[in-house]
């Protein structure tokens, strides 16, 4: 891998995608609901992935690993549901910082599943993170701050998140640059949403005034999950994880600015831990 222009440009790219999904979701989940954001998310998805295989003449069903796929997809889709909630729960900030959590989650992860080596270094970054994380979902009564269903929709997201990363790993280069795992995440979407609203009877909120938002939340996230793919092919993954982490700072702001959500010294402090924590484990 080599660094340049292109590479840094798709990096900035994806973020600023996620940048403006996350406020995107934060917005429109009053109206659409989280099941008709991930169901026309998976629908975009499905889209994508066909005509990406069609351009490239590709099939998307001659992998022999369709079952590490599928896993793979559906640990996507349960990470994307646990984001959309979180976000409508907690702020912004916090939901996105849980979210940088998945690394220190790969290293045991990674060990189990994979075999993958571990470091006492890399027991020291897990253990901080979890120390962060602490230190960041603390009830803090003084700014109106209690541990609740969206903390805990935040930290299953990054272990859904991590899974998908392991699962992917043990795939290895048979993904056909993403396009397999991106069309498996529809299938996960599309099915496993379809199913909840079915046999729950809930809500997507998806109307004429709707679907238009909708569907541009899901270009959003497809586009911002493949040009960080894509970035890959020209920087690091640290260097990647570098730019990718402005999408904190973007919530951050986001919050503050747009919501009123309280930003709390403390959870400032929290935050740093498990972002620096991030960075150095993607680094090594």
């Amino acid at each position: 891998m080599r660094s340049g222009n292109p590479g840094l440009v798709l990096a900035f790219t994806s973020t600023l995608c996620y940048c403006f999904l996350n406020i995107g979701i934060r917005i429109m989940v009053a109206d659409l609901s989280m099941w008709g954001i991930l169901i026309l998310r998976g629908a975009v998805a499905l889209v994508i992935a066909g005509a990406a295989a069609a351009f490239l003449k590709r099939s998307l069903f001659t992998n022999n690993n369709k079952l590490l796929l599928l896993a793979i997809g559906t640990c996507s889709y349960l990470s994307s549901l646990c984001t959309i909630k979180a976000i409508s729960l907690i702020p912004l900030y916090q939901a996105l910082v849980l979210l940088y959590l998945y690394p220190a989650i790969t290293v045991p992860l990674g060990y189990v599943i994979n075999g993958d080596k571990v470091t006492g270094r890399d027991c020291l970054y897990v253990g901080l993170a979890f120390v962060g994380c602490l230190i960041l979902v603390w009830p803090d009564s003084s700014a109106g701050l209690s541990f609740g269903i969206g903390h805990v929709g935040g930290i299953c997201t990054c272990f859904f998140y991590a899974m998908s990363f392991v699962l992917a790993r043990k795939l290895g280069d048979n993904n056909d640059g993403g396009i397999q795992p991106l069309f498996y995440f529809g299938v996960s979407a599309v099915i496993g949403t379809a199913l909840s609203v079915l046999l729950f009877d809930f809500n997507t909120g998806i109307n004429e005034t709707t679907i238009l938002p909708g569907l541009g939340l899901g270009f959003l996230a497809v586009t911002a999950l493949l040009t960080s793919y894509a970035a890959l092919r020209w920087l690091v993954p640290f260097k990647v994880g570098i730019i990718g982490t402005l999408e904190v700072f973007g919530g951050a702001i986001a919050s503050w600015l747009m919501f009123n959500d309280p930003i709390t010294a403390r959870a400032l402090v929290g935050g740093l831990i498990i972002l620096v924590v991030a960075l150095k484990l993607r680094q090594s």
